[in-house]
C-alpha cells in the first residue's frame, strides 16, 4: 500500500514538473520570438529637434522689409573699418573711442582683458591687419533688439611683448595669422538706418540733451554713457571660429 501511494506521489510530481517545464519552454519561445521580431522590425528614425525660432536666422535680404535704408554693402564696409580701428586701439590699450560701438557687457569684457595686459606689463602688438572678406549670415529679432550675425575673414601679425624688456612673450613678429570671426551686432528694434558723415546726433536717454556721438560715448551734459545700440548697431560679441598660421 505504501509503495502504491509513493508511486502516486511521484506521478503527481512528475506531472507538475512536466507542466512547469512546458510553461517555461513556452515563455522562452515567446521571448525569443519577440527578440527576433524586434530586431527585424525597421527602426524609426529619430526626428530632429525643432530649431528654436528665436535663434533662427532670416536671410539678410529680408531685413530690407524692416529697414528700407539698410545697405548690406555699406554695413560690411562699416564692419571692416571698425575692425581696423579695434586693432589699433587694442594695441594702444585704449578703447575709449570704441565705447559707442560696443554694448555694455562686451565693452566691460574687453576692458578687463586690457587691464590684465597692463597688470602683466605687456602689450599685444598687431601688425598689418586686414579684412579679407565679410559675410552677413542673417538676422533675427529677440527681446526688443534686431540682431545681425556676420563672419569676418581676417589676416594680421600678432604677438605679445614685455613692456620693460621688449622681449616677445608669445606669438611671432613674422608669421601671419588668418582668423575667421563671428560678430554679433545688435540694435534697438524699430530704429532705421540714417545717412551719416561720421557723427551721429542723438538725444540722450537720461537727460534729453542733443549729443553728437563720434569720439565719445559720454553725454557732456549729464555724464551718462550712451551706447549706439539705442540708435545704431553695436558689437555684442566676437567669437573666433577658426585660425590658420603661415
Amino acid at each position: 500500500m505504501q509503495l502504491k501511494k509513493r508511486d502516486e506521489v511521484l506521478a503527481i510530481l512528475a506531472a507538475i514538473i512536466v507542466i512547469i517545464v512546458g510553461v517555461a519552454l513556452s515563455s522562452l519561445k515567446d521571448s525569443i520570438k519577440r527578440t527576433i521580431d524586434y530586431h527585424r522590425k525597421p527602426k524609426k528614425k529619430k526626428e530632429p529637434e525643432p530649431e528654436d525660432d528665436a535663434n533662427k536666422l532670416r536671410p539678410i535680404s529680408e531685413y530690407l522689409s524692416v529697414d528700407s535704408g539698410f545697405s548690406p554693402a555699406d554695413f560690411k564696409e562699416k564692419l571692416s573699418n571698425l575692425y581696423i580701428r579695434m586693432q589699433d586701439d587694442w594695441q594702444d590699450k585704449d578703447i575709449s573711442e570704441l565705447r559707442p560701438y560696443l554694448t555694455d557687457p562686451f565693452y566691460a569684457q574687453m576692458k578687463r582683458q586690457l587691464e590684465q595686459l597692463r597688470k602683466d606689463g605687456q602689450t599685444n602688438i598687431i601688425r598689418r591687419p586686414a579684412v579679407l572678406g565679410t559675410t552677413l549670415m542673417g538676422w533675427r529679432q529677440d527681446g526688443g533688439k534686431d540682431i545681425i550675425i556676420a563672419q569676418l575673414k581676417t589676416r594680421f601679425v600678432n604677438y605679445i611683448k614685455d613692456d620693460a624688456t621688449g622681449a616677445i612673450v608669445s606669438g611671432s613678429e613674422v608669421s601671419e595669422k588668418f582668423m575667421t570671426y563671428e560678430w554679433t551686432l545688435t540694435r534697438t528694434t524699430g530704429v532705421k538706418t540714417k545717412t551719416s558723415a561720421g557723427v551721429t546726433t542723438q538725444t540722450c536717454p537720461h537727460c534729453g540733451a542733443h549729443v553728437d556721438v563720434n569720439q565719445t560715448a559720454e553725454c557732456p551734459f549729464c555724464g551718462s554713457v550712451i551706447t549706439t545700440d539705442t540708435f545704431d548697431w553695436a558689437i555684442d560679441n566676437i567669437t573666433a571660429l577658426s585660425q590658420k598660421t603661415k
